[in-house]
């Protein structure tokens, strides 16, 4: 995986086959509104690979999240444990 600002890319040989997108709110929130995957490629848990990368990151950056991805939203409601760090 590949981060790059405001996104997270999952590569395979150099190719970007997903991404999570986000954008800033203020210094403490984040906004997720954008997970893509490659149809070739989907199936593959790699979605939740780049969600669970991105609030790993978020946890470490001591930052919320607003989910208006509605991937990310079905996502949070299977792994509760991240619940407590989305508004």
């Amino acid at each position: 995986m590949k981060e790059e600002k405001n996104r997270i890319v999952y590569e395979i040989e150099g190719k970007e086959i997903g991404e999570i997108e986000f954008k800033e709110l203020d210094k403490n929130t984040v906004d997720i509104y954008h997970t893509y995957v490659d149809p070739d490629y989907q199936g593959k848990n790699i979605a939740s690979q780049l969600v669970e990368e991105l609030f790993k990151k978020l946890k470490t950056e001591n930052k919320k999240a607003v989910v208006s991805c509605s991937y990310v939203a079905h996502w949070i409601e299977k792994h509760p444990e991240y619940s407590d760090q989305c508004l």
